[in-house]
């Protein structure tokens, strides 16, 4: 990993309820990398955010569980690359 990549990843539900005019009713997740602990702070990355409404977490969510069936796969397997 070069110096720019980041660790950690958490996630939450935002605490308010958005309610649009429509009646429509969007509940944001908020995914939050942050750069690995052990950095020093003077060193250290900003945290990124990301908010996501339900529907975008869950076709991430899709992509993340797809790209670690892979990678067992190649650690199974490590000719199949």
């Amino acid at each position: 990993m070069s110096e720019h990549d980041y660790y950690p990843a958490h996630a939450r539900l935002d605490a308010v309820l958005d309610t649009f005019p429509n009646g429509v009713h969007v509940q944001e997740i908020e995914l939050i990398l942050s750069d690995h602990p052990d950095v020093p702070s003077w060193k250290a990355l900003d945290p990124v955010v990301c908010h996501l409404d339900a529907g975008r977490a869950r076709e991430l969510a899709f992509e993340l569980l797809m790209l670690a069936e892979h990678a067992e796969q190649l650690e199974r397997d490590p000719e199949t690359w």
